[in-house]
């Protein structure tokens, strides 16, 4: 190692100890500490917010998106590489499809298992590809910023940090050396160029400050492209739910074993579909529970005396008119 390496190790250390020295000094409030005007400050504030917002958001979302732990569990040790990947709703369906197939897909129960089995394995590719395009359109890019634009804005504001801590260090010299009429012009050649320093950051991290409000309108758009891919997720899942239990519909229930409505009551004949209006708490044992907005089967020639139906989700039981409109009568 040649001499001037030696002064230059030298030198950075006796600045590091300077500026520690002037930090604590200002905060014991034994020196002065050079303000921004409020405009800066402002700037400051405004970009501490959209990093700590921005990071809350994502942080937040990484829940959302990788609600799973046991996917990472199993991706992390490789226990089955064939299964590797899949979400929960896809184990649950292989778990009902293979039940399905070993109670016999020719049984009322393992044909059923075998249906909802399908459909939960959809419902888990559904969530896949919605994880991927979600990571896709807001994740990736967001994360992009915080990792460039907005680590450049850090990067230079730390140095804006310690360019000022030089100058209130400079500052405290030149009035100890007019105190102690000692090494005078150093002290104010040293003040000049730290002031100049300072000065040249200062513009240089308002620039980069003034530039973050910029973002905000494309990120806006990365947020409305994951509210529709969000959207289309829910709704693939809807759509196959309500598929699913229309398929359902015809199958034999307990309800229909114990035959809890009248004798009299006939079997379901022309099926249509019904939206619920209103929620329907059970009276008795022979009423459906329904909840706002499902879509139900509803039997629409047992119109049994003046104010209930015949309806039908995964049980059977009656269906009061006033709860549900047909669907193909507006």
């Amino acid at each position: 190692m040649d001499m001037e390496n030696v002064k230059q190790i030298f030198r950075d250390a006796g600045t590091a100890i300077s500026r520690a020295v002037q930090f604590t000094e200002e905060k014991l409030g034994k020196a002065e500490k050079t303000e921004q005007d409020p405009n800066f400050e402002q700037l400051v504030t405004f970009c501490d917010n959209t990093k700590q917002n921005t990071e809350s958001i994502l942080k937040n979302m990484e829940f959302i998106l990788n609600s799973n732990p046991g996917m990472r569990v199993e991706n992390l040790f490789f226990l089955d590489k064939k299964k590797s990947g899949l979400s929960s709703s896809e184990y649950l369906g292989i778990a009902m499809t293979e039940a399905g197939n070993d109670f016999g897909p020719d049984t009322a129960y393992g044909s059923a298992l075998i249906k909802v089995g399908n459909i939960q394995q959809t419902l888990g590719l559904n969530q896949r590809e919605f994880i991927k395009s979600a990571n896709d359109c807001f994740v990736n890019p967001m994360n992009k910023y915080l990792e460039t634009d907005m680590k450049t804005v850090v990067k230079e504001r730390s140095l804006l940090e310690k360019r000022r801590l030089d100058l209130d260090a400079c500052k405290t010299r030149v009035r100890k050396t007019r105190m102690l009429a000692t090494t005078k012009v150093k002290a104010e050649h040293d003040l000049k160029v730290a002031q100049e320093e300072y000065d040249r950051q200062a513009e240089i991290t308002k620039l980069l400050m003034e530039g973050v409000p910029s973002a905000h309108p494309q990120h806006l758009q990365h947020l409305l492209d994951f509210v529709d891919t969000q959207a289309a997720f829910y709704l693939k899942c809807h759509e196959s739910l309500m598929s699913l239990q229309s398929d359902l519909s015809g199958f034999p229930s307990d309800q229909d074993n114990v035959a809890t409505l009248s004798p009299d009551t006939p079997a379901l004949g022309r099926i249509q579909q019904a939206k619920v209006i209103t929620s329907q708490e059970p009276r008795d044992a022979n009423d459906l529970r329904l909840s706002a907005g499902e879509i139900i089967s509803i039997d629409v020639n047992s119109d049994i005396g003046s104010n209930y139906f015949i309806g039908k989700k995964i049980q059977k039981g009656k269906v009061y008119k006033s709860n549900v409109r047909l669907l193909n009568q507006g």
